[in-house]
């Protein structure tokens, strides 16, 4: 049997020191970024929902630090509006 070797990078820093951390409820590979120079997040290959990836979330970060409001934030985004309040 050939095992397959995948290189994971950290979404949020780019770092490829990364380590399994199991699955997730809805059966979705977890992995913890394991760069010393950064906080450590745990992070999934390939999300379900679009508000979860790492740029829509600075997106509305940033976007609600400029006091555009929760509607046209998730208007703009095409997120939902109480998921741009959850993640703000």
């Amino acid at each position: 049997m050939v095992s397959k070797i995948v290189k994971v990078t950290c979404p949020f820093c780019g770092s490829d020191k990364t380590s399994k951390n199991g699955p997730n409820k809805t059966k979705k590979q977890v992995y913890n970024c394991n760069n010393s120079q950064y906080t450590h997040h745990n992070f999934i290959e390939q999300y379900t929902n679009k508000a979860y990836l790492p740029e829509i979330r600075n997106q509305v970060l940033k976007m609600t630090i400029n006091g555009t409001g929760t509607r046209a934030t998730g208007r703009i985004l095409d997120i939902s509006k109480d998921t741009g309040t959850a993640i703000s």
